[in-house]
């Protein structure tokens, strides 16, 4: 079992932390509206969307909470890394003789795309570093990185290496095109940053991959968790005579990682390593296809994994019932085609309106009996809580996945209940129980929320200098503004809608040019005029995302405003004249 994860599992009670009065506050103060939201030297972020103060507040709330574990340590060689532990019940300074903290692998994946717009954070690389200066000789990547130097791994979950190699990629996109490169090719220790993450997930492939059925594998926890079935002293380690599964999370975060690989090979200019890393990636998807998808009319979503053999464990009921978390990491990390996706979100929703759950997040309905850990009982932590870090991507992938209106829904579900918790951001909850976790500042599920306003609502998408936004807002007013300190880019917008016409008035310093990608309102069945600062037609182009039509157009770097307005039939009478 992991030392840190033990520890923070049963010394919980003891690691209580208040956050400082200044911080609660700073969590549930409004954001500056300031007389103008595209005025870039401010290098800050903020957004509003009108009408909805608490989606307004989550911004603050996610920068305290993160601010609060954000850590600097002198690394094993030296040097200074910088990072985020998971929450206050993670922080081990009352204890003598241990050390203060740990970093995670899988938390830090989730935590960076928020933090990167955190002030100060210029420095997303160095934890990455941390831990390929720490890589076990046979490629794996640890569970934790911490100021005692030492590593120790999860053996039970096979998503260290792939939440690294996220991680990584995050660090990659908050770069410049070159800086990226250069950075791909740094030395860590006689290897380059590259080679490490290839052999990580070399590792993953030589070490985890089923001959029979080509998924990844891991013990017998959920789907995504790190809590094994068998009774044990170390239930985040497999033992002999172990279970063997392949779930969904697992195969589809290991494509969204050799998806970042290939990104990483085309970057310094591998054409032969881009394709292998593709290859890889549709080969997993194959397989997932193949073993997991459940195509029955009263299925439509990915099993939560299949049994390997031997299979030692006999449920006694069916498993391919349970709608796992995991189809939300498969439309969130891209693993779901596009043809599967309305079916997977659609069970996602009614298995949470089948628990009753307010919000989305459910990691498991329904949930499993007898599970041999006591952390584990029906609706309880990782079997069949709410966790807003699942939350986070889930409504992030919804966005992205074409279904904005959904999306929304459950964006306004969290935001209501972190209104009614001021400041606090809970590891997970269970309304069933009236029971939540001990850690109500969990960086995780800040990180997946902000990321959620940011890249999903608002849909900034910066990667390597280059800017694209699509604006989910719908018919509803709203701003957002960015600085990435890493990059030292801003970009901002205001969004302002009619049932006619919507104007995005854009400003941003990036180098490239910028790409906007509308989702168009219901209500426009025909054609769209797009304009450039009241002037130039814009040449733009129309494209399905699930349930929307967007139409793209391409404007320079700077400060400028693009105008859409539906084209309108001859003869045909609105209520909007």
């Amino acid at each position: 079992m992991s030392f840190a994860r033990r520890a923070a599992t049963l010394l919980v009670a003891l690691m209580l932390a208040v956050p400082p009065a200044d911080a609660a506050s700073a969590q549930t103060a409004a954001p500056p509206l300031g007389t103008d939201p595209l005025d870039l030297s401010a290098k800050t972020t903020a957004w509003n969307v009108e009408g909805a103060p608490s989606l307004d507040r989550i911004w603050p709330t996610t920068r305290a909470t993160l601010e609060q574990v954000r850590v600097r340590f002198p690394g094993v060689d030296g040097q200074s890394v910088e990072g985020f532990y998971p929450g206050p019940s993670y922080e081990y300074t009352r204890l003598p003789g241990w050390t203060p903290f740990y970093l995670y692998a899988r938390d830090t994946a989730t935590i960076v795309p928020a933090a990167r717009y955190l002030p100060g954070s210029k420095d997303l690389v160095s934890a990455v570093e941390e831990w390929l200066r720490l890589q076990y000789a046979d490629g794996a990547i640890s569970a934790t990185i911490a100021p005692d130097r030492t590593v120790d791994k999860a053996t039970v979950v096979a998503d260290e290496e792939t939440s690294l190699i996220l991680a990584a990629e995050t660090a990659f996109d908050a770069s410049t095109s070159t800086a990226g490169a250069t950075w791909l090719r740094r030395d860590i220790r006689g290897r380059s940053v590259l080679r490490r993450l290839d052999d990580a997930a070399g590792w993953l492939l030589e070490q985890r991959l089923d001959a029979d059925t080509g998924l990844i594998w891991r013990g017998h926890t959920t789907d995504w968790g790190d809590v094994k079935w068998e009774p044990s002293r170390t239930p985040t380690d497999l033992e002999p005579g172990d279970q063997r599964t392949a779930s969904i999370y697992d195969q589809a975060i290991a494509y969204a990682a050799f998806g970042a690989l290939a990104r990483f090979h085309e970057a310094v200019g591998d054409a032969e390593g881009q394709a292998a890393w593709q290859q890889r990636a549709q080969a997993l998807r194959d397989a997932t296809e193949r073993w997991l998808w459940q195509d029955a009319a009263d299925r439509g979503f990915y099993r939560i994994h299949v049994h390997l053999q031997p299979d030692q464990i006999q449920h006694d009921f069916d498993e391919g019932t349970v709608v796992a978390i995991g189809n939300a990491a498969a439309v969130y990390y891209g693993l779901a085609p596009a043809e599967r996706t309305s079916r997977v979100l659609s069970a996602l929703e009614r298995a949470r309106l089948n628990a009753g759950a307010p919000k989305p997040g459910l990691t498991v309905d329904p949930p499993y009996l007898g599970w041999q850990e006591t952390q584990m009982g029906p609706r309880v932590y990782q079997n069949g809580a709410l966790w807003d870090w699942w939350g986070g991507r889930q409504v992030s992938g919804e966005f992205r996945a074409g279904y904005s209106a959904l999306a929304r829904q459950h964006l306004e579900q969290i935001a209501l209940d972190w209104a009614q918790n001021p400041g606090k951001v809970y590891e997970w909850q269970s309304p069933w129980l009236a029971r939540t976790s001990q850690d109500d500042g969990y960086a995780g599920a800040a990180g997946a929320v902000g990321e959620a306003v940011i890249a999903g609502l608002f849909g900034v998408d910066l990667r390597r200098g280059t800017l694209r936004i699509t604006p989910r807002l719908g018919l509803t007013a709203g701003w957002i503004r960015v600085y990435e300190p890493a990059s030292g880019i801003s970009a901002a917008y205001r969004f302002s809608p009619t049932m006619a016409s919507i104007s995005v008035e854009i400003a941003t310093n990036s180098p490239d040019a910028v790409s906007v990608e509308l989702p168009l309102p219901a209500a426009w069945s025909g054609p769209v005029r797009a304009t450039l600062d009241g002037a130039d037609a814009l040449p733009a182009s129309l494209t399905e995302v699930g349930e929307e039509r967007h139409l793209v157009v391409v404007i320079p770097s700077g400060r400028h405003r693009v105008d859409f307005e539906r084209v309108r039939p001859s003869g045909e009478r609105t209520s909007w004249n």
